[in-house]
């Protein structure tokens, strides 16, 4: 008999042979998958609103003012008009986006059947200026006196409003204006008109306002002509911030870029120009008009949010955005988006599809002038690289691969046990046949004696 050759490694059944590939292939595909997956957000620390400290009132000493019938609404109680003043002179947008302030006026007959539920609110209304009275002795804070202002609103309601801080000059009768405050109470006054269950605020001051225009679908290039950044002297329109600079240009791009957003596909954005270090003289020099849009990628380094003063554009908050551009240098390129961004990751990579503005100043950390083009967006993308659509190409090759394998491992498996059965059939006739021959070899001499 044939010796076996020695086997270094020792034989494997087929079933665990078969178990193993199984597993060596989900984990392959588990791994595609797995890289292909969206990441969990992670909570941010960077960027997160502080708190905003809000006044505390003293609901004990609003329940002093008493409007349930005319003869109580003719008289305005001093104390809690004067605890009002005080704690209202504090309130900026800040602490009145805080105290929940409402983003869109409330109706005057919402506020008459709600009295209770809206006394001591943050609220606000807007409309023209009917009367302006004041300054009048009384204000508990030191240095301010009392103002009063009536403001009929769109709707021809009639709402008062009481504050400290002197009107700004040139705000006169028939002035769009803007009232905040919180609610006193419902005041009826008969001079010098007669006016019944009006709402009074007791507020900080009056705003100048602006009646509310219509959707911007045009870009005006006489409105963007009125920017002139061309003075990079402190001061100057170029080292204006955000706050600094609420202009009728700043308006207009804004809602033009917020009100024509869903006209660009994200295949149309692909195909307008990146902003590169390239581009940096013909910006520079003008030959790029204002409103033109571009594509910024970078890196989001800060973010802040504000609420939006006084604009004829709808806008209620702002959100500045400081971008690290590779393709410009590295250099910080400020973003502006007229509203309220969600959260993002930190230092999240960012495919800005902005409208040039003009150009902005600012001072590095180590005391370094710089400037960089500053663009207006309807919001902040987050880049898509498009990693899940080829990872999901892949993973249905990966799919299709794996599903042939197992395939030609059943198939191979099936050979090998056909081939097994086959040659234990060869072995035994091969035994048969050795001891048949074996036993005709030892039976011959015997028969041969006899």
């Amino acid at each position: 008999m044939l010796a076996q050759r020695p086997q270094l490694i020792p034989p494997i059944p087929g079933p665990v042979r078969f178990l193993v590939f199984g597993v060596v292939i989900a984990i392959l595909v588990y791994g595609m998958a797995s890289i292909g997956a969206e990441p969990k957000p992670v909570a941010s620390t960077e960027n997160q609103p502080t708190e905003v400290a809000v006044p505390a009132l003293d609901r004990n000493l609003l329940a002093q003012a008493k409007d349930d019938d005319r003869e109580q609404r003719l008289q305005l109680e001093a104390e809690p008009l004067r605890h009002l003043l005080a704690k209202a002179i504090d309130v900026g947008p800040t602490v009145a986006a805080a105290l929940g302030m409402p983003e869109q006026p409330l109706a005057v007959a919402t506020v008459r059947n709600e009295k209770e539920l809206w006394r001591g609110r943050w609220i606000w209304f807007e409309g023209v200026l009917e009367q302006l009275n004041g300054p009048r002795e009384g204000n508990p804070v030191p240095g301010y006196s009392i103002y009063e202002a009536t403001v009929r609103t769109a709707a021809g309601d009639a709402v008062l409003a009481a504050f400290s801080i002197p009107p700004e000059r040139g705000l006169e009768r028939g002035s769009w204006v803007r009232i905040e405050g919180y609610l006193l109470k419902l005041v009826d006054i008969t001079y010098p008109t007669d006016l019944r269950e009006a709402p009074m605020l007791v507020g900080r001051q009056i705003h100048r306002d602006y009646e509310d225009w219509p959707p911007v679908q045009t870009l005006d290039p006489a409105m963007m002509s009125k920017v002139d950044d061309s003075s990079y002297w402190p001061g100057d329109l170029m080292w204006h911030t955000l706050e600094e600079d609420q202009t009728e240009p700043l308006w207009h791009l804004a809602a033009f870029v917020r009100d024509t957003a869903d006209r660009r596909t994200l295949a149309d954005w692909r195909q307008i120009e990146i902003l590169q270090a390239g581009l940096h003289d013909r910006l520079r020099d003008g030959e790029i008009p204002r409103g033109t849009p571009m594509r910024v990628f970078g890196t989001l380094i800060q973010r802040t949010t504000m609420a939006a003063p006084a604009n004829p554009a709808g806008i209620k908050s702002w959100t500045v955005a400081m971008l690290q551009c590779r393709e410009y240098g590295g250099t910080l390129v400020p973003v502006w988006v007229p509203k309220r961004v969600a959260e993002l990751e930190p230092r999240a990579s960012l495919e800005v599809r902005g409208f040039y503005y003009r150009w902005f100043a600012y001072e590095t950390r180590n005391g370094e002038r710089r400037r960089a083009p500053l663009f207006l967006a309807a919001d902040l993308d987050v880049y898509d690289l498009e990693v899940n659509r080829t990872m999901e190409g892949i993973g249905l090759w990966l799919a299709g691969l794996a599903c042939v394998l197992l395939l030609l491992a059943w198939w191979s498996q099936r050979r090998t046990a056909r081939s097994e059965v086959q040659h234990r059939r060869e072995m035994d006739e091969r035994r048969r046949r050795r001891q048949a021959k074996a036993a005709a070899a030892s039976g011959s001499p015997g028969q041969a004696q006899g």
